[in-house]
Order: C-alpha cells, then structure tokens, then sequence
C-alpha cells in the first residue's frame, strides 16, 4: 500500500495551504490596532515625562543662581537711629541713613547725618539741619579689575551653561532607555506573530495526523509526535505572552499624560514595523564632528573650565594689596553762603585703606589649589574626548556589523522556507516524515524570530549611537 493515499487529500490539502499562507503577508484585525510610531513615543516622553520636567527645571534653577549673583549688584538703603536718655537729660541723638550703589568697579555712596543732644561726639556734630554726603568708594589694586561679585557673577553664568549640558544629558539617557525597551517590546511582539502562526500550524497539523491515524493510514505514535510538537508551541506561546505583557507595561511606564497622569497600553497598540536606516561613513564623521563640540558632557567640563578660569583669575588678584580710596563730598542740609554748598575745597571726607597680608599663604594656596584643579579639569577632558569617540566607533561597527548579518540572515529564512516547503511536498508524495516536517519547520521559525531578533537589536543599536554621541537627533 502506497505512503500517500488520494482518498486523503483533502486534509493534506489544508496542510499545504497553510503552509503559504504562513508566508504571505498578515494583516491581523488592522481596524482595531493602534500603532505607536518612535517619534509619537519620544514626543510624548518629552512633553509629559516627570523625569524630562524635572530636567527642565534645571534651566530654571540656573537662572536663579544667576539672579542670585546679580543680587551683589543691587542698591542698599540702610537707617541707623540711636538715642540716649539719662538722668532727664538727652544725652544724644544720631541718624545715619546710607544710600550704596554697587558698580562693575568700588560703589557710589550717599548719606545723611544728623547728630544733637548735650554729649554728641565731637567727630560727629552736625548742624540741627543735618550733613549730606556723596562720594565714591573704589579700589585701587587688589579687586580692581575682579572681585568677588563679578566672579560669582561670571560663575553664574557659566552655571546656566553647565545647567543646560546637565539637562540634555538626562533627557538623552531617558530616551536612551526608553528606546532599548521599544526594541524589546518591538522583538516580543514579533515572536509572538511567528509563534502563534506555528502554533496555528502544529494545531492543524495534529488534527489532519489525528484523522490518519483513525483511518488506519498513519501509526498511533505520530499523532503523538504531532501532540508533542503542538504542546511545545503552546509553552512557548504562552512564555511569548507573558513577555509582551511585561515589556508593554515596561513602555508604559515612560509614557505619561497631561497632569502627570501615568498612560497605559492596550492589547491592540502595536510598535511601527521595521525600517532599516543605515549609516555611512560621512554620517560617522558627523557624529564624531557633533560629539567633539556639542556632547553635553564635554560641554559640561568646557564650562566648568571656563568657571576655574574665572576664580583662578581672581585668585591671582587677591595676591596684591588691598588699597581702597573713599572720598565724599560734604554739604549742610540747608547750606548757607558761609559754607558754599558742596564746595570739594572745603568740604571732603577722604579715606585710605590699605592693608597686605606679609606671607600670603592662604591666597597662595587657594590659587594653587584652583591651578590644580583646571589641569584636573583638562586631562578628565581629553580622557572623555578620547572615550567618546571610542564609543561611537565601535557603536558604529556593531551597526555595521548588524547590517551585514541581517542580510545574511534574511537570506537564511528564504531559504528555511525552501526547504521547509520542499519538505511538505516530499511528505505529500510519500518520500518524508512528520519527524523531519516538524524539524525544518521549528528551523525555519527559530530563524524568523532570530532575524527579529537582530531587527530589534539594530534599533537598540541605532539608539546606542545617537545616545554616544550626544543625542543629535532622535526620531
């Protein structure tokens, strides 16, 4: 009797069919799925991820810092009033109002005094109108060309600069992240086409084995082969769920609504397909280009060079002598003819401070220890431009290296398919096993979700290679 019986193809038939539908392309319940593009997903993590907002603030703060700086520059109004009474005598009564005015160099002063009373101080004494006052205070070596509020004002600066390398430093390791999990969710959901169509495949399988066997055409262990085979798909379908389940929550977790309102992902949202992207040498020399002026972390060290610049410029300016010079012209509040008014001949106030530390050891080791600290600030530089470059080079050869083997593997399937179909027809005409039918086809599978499995790994890759460089462009 021969293997193949006519009077059974038509189950045979339902094999057959099944196994080009397998190939052809699927299209499963396309009303009902939502896709959720890359860039969908990065714009909404930018927009409404709490981590991205709490970067943001990092600009805000900076710019605080600044206003704080700034603050060293405003006016100060100040009112000193003291009186003494003793023994039903009015001892004295003195008011002092100041009125400083901060410039880029020393500060305009203006004042008012007014002093009475039996026991004034001498020094003191003015008419029962009172004195005005107006003049300038400014150094003559040490802070004249920096001091300490124009240095903390230039380091504010610079702080908003720092601030901002910091801010796209964070969001690009959130979209970094974010990324790698798409790529899993996007793998996850690919197995588990492949996987419950050759679950769909096994169950038709068994069933047609399963009428042979009754019909006296096949031996009872083949259906148990094919019962076997069905199960193993099972397990691994239900593995499969149980992972997109979780890399669904995963992705989820890094999208969020307005109000801070965490988001969630339904059964019928689906990662975009595949696109291939390459990249070409010239691309590689711009990443590397991009990297060398704008990667956030060398930005971060360039500014901080620039704030140890700043103090070391002002470190070296506190190693002179202090000679500040104040002078105030003088006037009665209600001047007459004898006083001639604010006349500078006859009516000054002229002050001299001098002073000079005579060993200058802790301006000197402040200076050095700032030195020390730019020359730590260069070589941690030029360790990270040589790091980073590194990491793009050989981010950029794992994407090449990707490229040539998913090429390679893209053949592999077409050919599985060949000969798992060649296989099908040789069962048919009674040449093959069911043995060797679950073989290539198990083989054919394996290679489907292998070469997803590189589609999945390059997108990780891609993402990999922008993140190293800086995060030039993220789709």
């Amino acid at each position: 009797m021969p293997f193949f019986s006519f009077s059974y193809k038509k189950p045979f038939f339902n094999i057959f069919l099944a196994v080009f539908l397998f190939f052809l392309p699927k299209n499963q319940s396309l009303a009902q799925e939502q896709t959720l593009t890359l860039q969908e997903y990065y714009t909404q993590i930018i927009n409404y991820h709490p981590l991205v907002k709490q970067a943001n603030t990092l600009t805000e703060f900076a710019k605080m810092e600044l206003r704080i700086a700034k603050g060293a520059f405003d006016p100060k109004l100040g009112l000193d009033y003291f009186r003494k009474d003793f023994d039903k005598k009015n001892y004295f009564e003195t008011i002092e109002s100041k009125l400083k005015i901060p410039n880029w160099i020393g500060e305009v002063q203006m004042g008012f005094e007014q002093s009475k009373g039996a026991f004034v101080n001498p020094e003191n004494t003015t008419d029962t109108q009172g004195l005005l006052s107006a003049g300038v205070s400014v150094p003559l070596l040490k802070g004249l060309l920096i001091d300490e509020r124009r240095n903390m004002l230039k380091q504010a600066q610079f702080f908003q600069q720092i601030n901002e390398a910091e801010k796209v430093k964070v969001i690009n390791k959130i979209l970094f992240q974010a990324s790698k999990d798409y790529w899993e969710w996007y793998f996850a959901y690919r197995e588990l086409f492949f996987l419950q169509t050759g679950l769909e495949l096994a169950q038709t399988r068994y069933e047609a084995v399963k009428k042979r066997v009754t019909n006296g055409e096949l031996a009872g262990i083949d259906s148990v082969q094919a019962k076997i085979i069905l199960q193993e798909r099972q397990i691994q379908l239900q593995q499969a769920r149980l992972e997109i389940q979780n890399d669904r929550l995963v992705v989820a977790n890094h999208l969020w609504g307005e109000n801070n309102t965490p988001r969630l992902l339904d059964d019928n949202t689906i990662p975009q397909a595949f696109l291939m992207q390459p990249f070409q040498p010239a691309d590689l020399e711009n990443l590397k280009n991009y990297a060398q002026n704008y990667h956030p972390e060398l930005q971060k060290l360039k500014y901080k060079g620039f704030q140890l610049g700043t103090e070391a410029r002002y470190q070296r300016n506190t190693l002179l002598p202090k000679l500040d010079v104040q002078y105030n012209l003088l006037s009665n509040f209600n001047p007459t003819t004898d006083t001639n008014g604010w006349n500078a001949q006859r009516n000054y106030k002229l002050g001299v401070n001098f002073e000079f530390p005579l060993f200058l050891r802790k301006e000197r080791g402040k200076f050095q220890q700032t030195r020390i600290k730019q020359n730590q600030n260069e070589l941690e530089i030029t360790q990270t431009q040589r790091e980073i470059q590194t990491q793009i080079q050989t981010a950029y050869n794992e994407l090449k290296t990707l490229e040539e083997q998913m090429k390679i593997q893209e053949v592999m399937v077409q050919n599985y398919q060949i000969l798992r179909n060649g296989e099908y027809v040789r069962f048919l005409n009674g040449e093959s096993s069911l043995f060797l039918i679950n073989t290539q086809e198990t083989k054919l599978i394996e290679s489907q979700i292998k070469y997803e499995a590189q589609k999945s790994k390059y997108g990780k890759a891609r993402a990999m290679l922008i993140w190293v460089s800086g995060g030039q462009t993220w789709e």
